[in-house]
């Protein structure tokens, strides 16, 4: 009976836990694809109404109007950094590529789901994802040092320096950057909880296939045929009482003893309460 129960409520978790693993792989994947994006789309800061010119940055590249009809001219390579204006500029787009190496060896490990243990798998794309999201974090922190360059500063116009844009704005990509940090970060914790219900998993069957509701390593209680299973707790009845061999009668009326031997354990015992064979007290 408990382990029919027990083995139903089982497949109902695994079952859930799968599904929010799907979740987890397929949010993943998204991540990776907000970090490519982020990484090769030159719309951190652009121009404005107010700015004197038309234009935009990214990480490494960047795009400024040239002549009389502002006509857009694009600069910057990935593979030669000196084409980089700013050397913030560098420092970001190599932090955010980074993450994007992360990402991407995360979403490679999720092929060990096939041959390793689920819980190893989760625990490794947890801390790939934490260094993602703390690389994300420090290129969209650095970026800004980077707006003192000369040429942000011809496009920005007045005002432009290190954290300060002047008249440009911020663009989209900037924008999802950001958001690409609580991404990841979320993605990391949630990583976290799947290895630990892995686990709980791995332990519950482990106490089904030995044959028995004990240790039902889920970190839940469940409540089975009123009695309570906690989390990696065998499960052990209560012993019971022996069933007395005959009934005492509390209230019969003492034995009684001959004056000769009332005498002889007065004697031995002394004065006090005095005991007989029977167990009731005599003064």
């Amino acid at each position: 009976m408990y382990n029919e129960e027990l083995k139903i409520y089982h497949s109902s978790y695994i079952r859930n836990a799968r599904a929010i693993g799907v979740l987890w792989a397929i949010f993943t994947i998204c991540f990776g694809i907000i970090n490519l994006v982020v990484f090769i789309q030159p719309f951190w800061i652009g121009d404005s109404k107010d700015t004197p010119m038309t234009g935009h940055f990214g990480l490494y590249r960047y795009c400024l109007g040239r002549g009389l009809t502002q006509t857009l001219q694009c600069e910057g390579r990935l593979d030669d950094f000196a084409t980089i204006p700013s050397d913030a500029f560098k420092a970001a787009t190599f932090f955010v590529g980074f993450s994007f190496l992360m990402i991407l060896i995360c979403i490679i490990c999720m092929l060990l789901f096939f041959c390793v243990h689920a819980e190893k798998v989760y625990k490794i794309c947890m801390w790939l994802q934490i260094v993602s999201a703390l690389c994300m974090f420090l290129a969209c922190v650095i970026y800004p040092a980077g707006w003192d360059n000369s040429l942000v500063a011809g496009l920005c116009a007045n005002g432009a320096e290190k954290y300060q844009q002047g008249e440009c704005t911020i663009r989209w990509a900037y924008i999802l950057a950001i958001i690409g940090i609580f991404d990841a970060a979320i993605l990391a914790a949630l990583a976290f909880f799947l290895a630990d219900r892995q686990e709980k998993l791995a332990f519950a069957s482990h106490g089904l296939i030995n044959g028995g509701p004990a240790a039902y390593g889920m970190g839940d209680r469940a409540s089975i045929s009123g009695r309570s299973i906690g989390s990696k707790r065998s499960f052990q009845p209560a012993p019971l009482a022996p069933e007395p061999t005959e009934a005492y009668n509390y209230h019969a009326e003492p034995m009684p003893l001959d004056r000769r031997t009332y005498q002889s354990k007065r004697r031995g015992s002394g004065a006090g309460s005095q005991i007989s064979s029977s167990g009731a007290f005599y003064l």
